[in-house]
């Protein structure tokens, strides 16, 4: 009896140890040196909670990223795909209210209002832009603010987007009036994606610009932008009753001919399409006359993370230019890469983007004065 209460405190003990052994571990990881960091991630697995809405973006990750990373670090990659990232992000709120060690995910993909929520919240681990020997290969500007929103070094920069629109047609719109013009001419062959979907979210700002003449505008000033699409409505697709729910849905829209334009925040997606013969092969990208909307969109770390170093290992790697090189292939994914050596010249002018508040305001207002209209 007395040698197994002994065994009893002694597991206790231990169980006790490790845990604080990995609650240090991932305290300290940020105080580790690179070769450190590089020596625990050998063997780790490490996961990734993004969007999995793009068969391009996932086939990118299973067939080029994960067999180079393993073959490079040891590390084995497992992609989470999910509908919605502020999901897993109120996860991670639940676990930080529960004191949660070991988290639900690694690396999570994001940028905008969702970056500010996990910053807000704190649920990030910390300045990880300040032990990626890589970071000093990236692009200044993509590490300063994101959607208005100090990066503070929480997040690295993945990719760069740049708002477009598509389309086959000759001399096309390119101001909300002459658009407005050319949907009522032409019932039933245009439509955007509802703003839940940030890009159809950024065509809804890009009118706005537009409409109201600047670019730093508050929801409550948006009157008139809710007034223009309520105006068009009923000569949208489907009268307006119904909206594509995402960007991609818009351009099976367009692949099919239903409709003459879609929307996209990838402008070498034209190219892609066009050669897999999905798109018309005179199809081809343009801005509105008032600029396109850019924005990068980043990785970040999740505070409570199980295999803090294999995700840093994995997204030092994410920002060298094999990787970057790779994705900016239009046959791949076409994203913008952020490295200084393969940044490329996007479409003019430029628009910076617009707060968290203003992109989150969108879509309530639009659906309580358009949509249910």
């Amino acid at each position: 009896m007395k040698k197994l209460i002994f065994l009893l405190i002694l597991t206790s003990f231990l169980l006790i140890g490790c845990g604080k052994k990995e609650e240090t571990s991932k305290k300290d990881v940020l105080g580790m040196s690179w070769e450190e960091i590089e020596k625990n991630a050998h063997g780790q697995t490490v996961s990734i909670t993004m969007w999995g809405g793009s068969k391009e973006i996932n086939k990118y990750y299973d067939e080029f990223i994960a067999p180079n990373l393993k073959k490079e670090y040891n590390i084995t990659l497992k992609r989470v795909p999910v509908t919605d990232i502020r999901q897993p992000l109120n996860k991670l709120v639940v676990e930080k209210e529960a004191n949660k060690v070991n988290g639900s995910t690694d690396v999570i993909w994001l940028n905008g209002e969702n970056f500010k929520f996990a910053k807000t919240n704190g649920i990030l681990l910390g300045d990880i832009n300040s032990k990626l020997p890589n970071i000093e290969g990236v692009d200044p500007n993509a590490l300063r603010n994101d959607f208005g929103e100090p990066v503070d070094g929480l997040e690295a920069p993945l990719g760069q987007a740049n708002f477009i629109m598509i389309t086959e047609i000759k001399n096309p719109p390119k101001t909300a009036a002459e658009l407005r013009s050319w949907v009522i001419k032409n019932p039933g062959r245009f439509t955007y994606s509802n703003p839940n979907d940030f890009v159809g979210n950024a065509f809804i700002r890009t009118l706005a610009v537009d409409l109201l003449g600047r670019d730093d505008f508050t929801v409550e000033e948006m009157g008139p932008v809710w007034d223009y699409l309520n105006e068009i409505k009923p000569y949208l697709w489907r009268e307006g009753k119904t909206y594509p729910e995402s960007s991609e849905k818009n351009h099976e829209l367009f692949a099919s001919g239903e409709v003459d334009f879609t929307i996209s925040y990838t402008p070498s997606i034209v190219e892609n399409k066009v050669a897999l013969g999905e798109f018309p092969k005179d199809t081809y990208p343009y801005v509105m006359s008032v600029g396109s909307f850019t924005n990068n969109h980043y990785l970040t770390i999740a505070k409570n993370t199980q295999n803090p170093e294999a995700a840093l290992v994995f997204i030092n790697y994410m920002i060298s230019n094999d990787p970057q090189e790779e994705k900016m292939k239009s046959s791949v994914w076409g994203d913008g890469a952020v490295t200084k050596k393969l940044k490329e010249e996007l479409f003019s002018p430029q628009l910076e983007e617009l707060s968290p508040e203003v992109t989150e305001g969108i879509k309530d207002e639009w659906y309580e004065k358009v949509a249910k209209g």
